[in-house]
């Protein structure tokens, strides 16, 4: 299983590696091809639909070729190939349908890998889930770093050489993969105890519940997608800094990142999933109000960093909050919501490209801004309130 393990976090590190690349070489990329920031936004919600593609293709490929290690090889090659071809500077027709297939690639990778993490470890999900979030943070966090350099070089376009060469070396080492399923070693951390999961009535409250998770996770990937894809263009409208410096804030808002995620196994043991994502979520609406006010270059920095931190384990703690409170639905749940963790960072980024060009930078942070107060209410009002109503409802019984 350790050999598992290491090449599962392998593919999430492709997979940050690969969420990043256009969004820290966007600016060079709209300008090479002489576009705006609304079709960088339209390109970006293209790929995101490849990224919903991705999901059921993933499924029916699992269907058609059993074992979950051809799927994932597959998925790197196919992200290999994208990359690759986009490298060569293809009409930028070939790159929007390039970046689409990236998209299904790395879906697939996190549908199928997240999943089996989902139904083998059951006791220590939210620990195994900041292992891997911690993975692809690391790689969302090189690929800013290393499109900055390039830059500088005058070279940007080999980011997408580097993303292609990984996946081609993925793709061999998944060839040879070899593990079983196993329920996880009691030995190893575990989650914080915390309530069992709820009995539902009936199945129209089960639906309503399901669907609240799901529409969390559209909400927060929405917010991730738009600052991974115009984080550098803002720096370069709002803050007025130079593109070099414009990039190197994607690396720190995923150095954050990683930081905060490496802490999350060890947070997570402490307090419970609504605690946990109630603080991550205020502390995120508080420091985009802040970033939205600020007209300073290093203070806007700091906050990148701050919004990382309170950002890192958000999406990893609310599908595994998801798979609690229906257990025994694991493939149904992180389908459901890697699918429209993808329909979020479609929609989301091609609303902010477009108002970032129609209505200016600053309308487009109290626009995400917007999106996380979103998250809060129904967070709040919805599934903790419901949670709340089957405490009650426990206590009543016991007495």
């Amino acid at each position: 299983m350790r050999t598992f393990a290491i090449a599962s976090y392998s593919l999430y590190f492709l997979a940050g590696l690969v969420i990043t690349t256009i969004g820290s070489v966007m600016p060079q990329l709209l300008a090479h091809y002489e576009q705006s920031y609304t079709v960088g936004g339209q390109m970006v919600f293209v790929s995101a639909v490849g990224f919903i593609a991705g999901v059921p293709i993933s499924a029916w490929l699992m269907r058609g070729l059993k074992k979950e290690k051809y799927v994932l090889a597959l998925s790197a090659v196919i992200i290999a190939i994208a990359q690759l071809s986009i490298w060569s500077l293809p009409s930028f027709g070939w790159v929007v349908a390039l970046n689409f297939m990236n998209s299904v690639g790395a879906a697939a990778i996190e549908c199928v890998v997240a999943t089996l993490m989902m139904e083998v470890l059951v006791g220590r999900r939210a620990v195994v889930m900041s292992y891997l979030e911690v993975s692809f943070g690391i790689g969302a966090l090189c690929m800013p770093l290393t499109a900055s350099v390039l830059i500088a070089n005058q070279a940007w376009q080999y980011s997408f050489f580097v993303t292609a060469c990984l996946g081609l070396i993925m793709a061999v080492v998944w060839c040879f993969i070899s593990f079983e399923k196993e329920r996880s070693d009691e030995a190893e951390p575990l989650d914080a105890n915390i309530a069992p999961p709820p009995m539902f009535k009936n199945n129209h409250m089960k639906r309503y519940i399901l669907f609240a998770f799901v529409f969390l996770i559209f909400i927060y990937s929405g917010i991730e997608g738009s600052l991974n894809h115009f984080m550098s263009s803002i720096f370069l409208t709002h803050l007025e800094v130079t593109p070099y410096y414009a990039s190197l804030s994607i690396g720190l808002f995923w150095m954050a990142m990683v930081v905060g995620r490496a802490a999350t196994g060890w947070i997570i043991r402490k307090v419970n999933y609504a605690q946990y994502l109630r603080w991550s979520m205020f502390g995120t609406l508080a420091v985009i109000i802040l970033f939205a006010l600020c007209r300073e270059a290093v203070v806007g920095f700091i906050l990148v960093i701050m919004m990382g931190l309170t950002m890192s384990g958000v999406y990893s703690i609310t599908m595994v909050y998801a798979n609690h409170t229906f257990p025994g639905m694991a493939r149904l749940v992180t389908s459901l919501v890697t699918a429209f963790a993808g329909f979020g960072a479609a929609v989301f980024p091609a609303l902010i490209g477009y108002a970032m060009d129609h209505s200016g930078t600053v309308s487009a942070l109290w626009y995400i801004a917007g999106f996380a107060v979103f998250y809060l209410l129904i967070l709040l009002l919805g599934i903790g309130r419901f949670y709340r109503h089957q405490a009650g409802v426990a206590l009543n019984e016991c007495k």
